[in-house]
């Protein structure tokens, strides 16, 4: 019975919609991460003859991430190394699938593109390139200190399905597989098979099985994965593989420099029990019934980029959309939303009862509800109200904001030292602007250990925006609702106009 039992159950969970697809061949090849220049062209050139060898018998072929630069380098660029092996990486790649009548996915760099992308090149079996996709979360030395391009990765987009023949492929690249909220998404396309070309070399085996199995299964999808190998006695990264929708684990190298081949039907899904007599079903689909996004982390298309990596030059909306300010607070401000505003500004100060207040009696929690996330707050504490703020209510504010998941979304705006003080130590993750610091604006907030500094017509000037720049300062510019004033001062290099004028400031800059 024990025996038995596994097999039962199998045979119970497991129901395979009618295959529309012969089974297919994929191999993965996992190249060497070399730590110097001679082992990286070493491994390179291993790929090369991987590549070469590969024959008709196989219909998918999937190469890592950055397959053209397996390695560290002493000598040159990233960039310029990725230039240097690319074309003849492509090359092979577009020469293999026609010669072996396969699908080839090759992880490499774009370096076409004015600023390089981090891309998965796509070959039919006739060696056509039919697409490329493009990583959608880079990790921070990507962009800093490779030069790659992320521009794309703030906007929104829907995932990258590919149909080849009547197989819905899509795609992942490395740390994209770190954010499991894309699995749902992604499973909404129903795809048959997820290719992952990746470069990750620091989690164990295990963690890349959970990781693996954990997407197959949200997805409803077999995973072809890729990666590269640490060395033969390493226990971290490698672990290319195939993974069933059932999240079991078909086939995979550990540290092993070697290829994989997995024959698979790609037609072929896991249905689960849905529960209550509901006839089985996607994993994906099941969970849909039951979801309820208002619960969980802001999301979605209306989500704009943090604080730290909002645009150079943008415009502050002070108190929304001044037409209707009088009228409805809350309105004036998501009207400035909707219109585009990247940030808004309006007075927060505590009620005598504990409550942040806003104009016109909007709170700061009902703000919060609709609006967190959809664009930068700069919230300017004020002691209005006859309540002065203290540990307790500092403690309480921060504690609100990160209720609703919006700390990297605002920022604090104050020329009370005292308060500033205080902020630093109750509510020191959120950035804090020095409001009118004077001529000795820049140094006061360096000393103040503020993020921006707000300056005013009165203390403005080239030299200051380039100290405060220099400082690693970001600079405010309060009070200007003239277009030639703000388009003046975006030219001497400010990073945001505080305006009561937003449409008419917004349309004489281009600037949002």
């Amino acid at each position: 019975m024990k025996r038995i039992l596994p097999l039962f159950l199998l045979l119970t969970l497991i129901a395979a919609i009618p295959s529309g697809a012969a089974p297919m061949k994929a191999r993965v090849i996992q190249q060497y991460f070399a730590q110097d220049d001679k082992g990286r062209l070493e491994s390179f050139e291993w790929t090369i003859k991987e590549l070469e060898k590969c024959d008709e018998s196989l219909d998918i072929i999937v190469l890592p991430e950055f397959s053209e630069v397996p390695g560290k380098s002493q000598t040159g660029s990233f960039i310029d190394n990725a230039k240097a092996c690319g074309p003849r990486l492509l090359k092979t790649c577009a020469e293999t699938a026609r010669r072996c009548h396969s699908y080839v996915f090759a992880g490499a760099v774009d370096t076409e593109l004015e600023v390089p992308r981090n891309t998965i090149f796509i070959y039919d079996r006739e060696g056509n390139l039919v697409g490329k996709y493009y990583k959608q979360h880079l990790t921070r030395g990507e962009w800093t200190r490779n030069g790659l391009d992320k521009s794309y990765t703030e906007e929104w987009s829907k995932p990258y399905i590919l149909d080849l023949e009547g197989v819905r492929f899509a795609f992942l690249t490395c740390y994209d597989f770190y954010f499991y909220e894309n699995f749902a998404n992604i499973a909404r396309w129903k795809p048959d098979v997820i290719i992952g070309c990746s470069h990750q070399r620091s989690d164990t085996f295990r963690a890349l099985d959970i990781i693996n199995s954990f997407c197959a299964y949200n997805t409803g999808a077999y995973l072809v994965r890729c990666s590269v190998s640490m060395g033969l006695d390493s226990e971290l990264g490698g672990c290319s593989c195939v993974v069933a929708p059932t999240g079991e684990i078909l086939g995979t190298l550990r540290s092993e420099i070697a290829t994989l081949d997995v024959t698979f039907d790609p037609k072929e899904k896991y249905l689960k029990p849905a529960g209550y007599g509901n006839p089985p079903s996607l994993h994906s689909e099941y969970i849909e019934i039951g979801r309820r996004p208002w619960k969980y982390r802001p999301g979605g298309s209306a989500i704009v980029t943090p604080f730290e990596e909002a645009p150079e030059k943008r415009i502050c909306a002070r108190r929304g959309f001044s037409s209707i300010a009088s009228e409805s607070p809350l309105a004036a401000l998501g009207a400035a939303v909707a219109l585009g505003a990247s940030e808004v500004g309006f007075d927060v100060w505590p009620s005598p009862e504990g409550v942040f207040i806003t104009e016109g009696g909007v709170t700061l929690r009902e703000i919060l509800a609709k609006l967190s996330c959809h664009t930068i707050m700069n919230l300017r504490l004020t002691a209005a109200g006859n309540k002065a703020w203290d540990e307790a209510l500092l403690k309480q504010l921060d504690a609100l904001i990160f209720a609703y998941d919006a700390q990297e979304h605002v920022y604090f705006t104050t020329g009370d030292i005292s308060l500033n003080a205080q902020l630093a130590e109750y509510a020191p993750d959120i950035p804090r602007c020095l409001e009118d610091g004077g001529r000795n604006a820049v140094d006061e907030a360096v000393r103040r250990g503020c993020r921006i500094v707000q300056l005013t017509k009165a203390n403005i000037s080239q030299k200051m925006i380039d100290k405060a720049h220099s400082a690693g300062l970001r600079v405010n510019v309060a009070a200007v609702d003239s277009p030639k004033d703000a388009r003046k001062y975006f030219e001497i290099g400010a990073d945001t106009i505080l305006t009561n004028e937003y449409q008419v400031i917004s349309s004489a800059t281009g600037c949002k």
